[in-house]
């Protein structure tokens, strides 16, 4: 991980809690991070990971994310097999390919 991610991340104790548990239950080729929510005071309240792993059942890592993963703020995870993000990230308008754009990878 580059030490720009590092220091980027380094007032995002909780993304960095998450992300690691995610790596720890799920071994995932990668993960993005690729939404922050900042209330008007500009604290942190959420966040959103792109995962990319083989997953034999999606549904089931899902599940077994949230209901593993115990964090202070509320966050989202979009999951992607290898293949559907090969195929998905170099197609001009979808999801995948802005997160591969705009994203930070803070796991690979």
């Amino acid at each position: 991980m580059s030490k720009i991610v590092l220091e980027q991340l380094g007032n995002f104790a909780v993304v960095r809690h998450v992300a690691d548990s995610i790596a720890a239950l799920l071994k995932p080729e990668r993960i993005y991070l690729y939404n922050q929510k900042l209330n008007c005071k500009g604290e942190f309240t959420s966040f959103k990971l792109c995962v990319v792993g083989d997953f034999a059942d999606k549904q089931k890592a899902e599940q077994t994310l949230y209901w593993e993963i115990d964090s202070d703020l509320p966050f989202d995870v979009q999951l992607y097999t290898p293949r559907e993000w090969e195929e998905l990230s170099e197609k001009p308008n979808a999801f995948a390919r802005h997160i591969k754009n705009t994203g930070t990878i803070v796991h690979e």
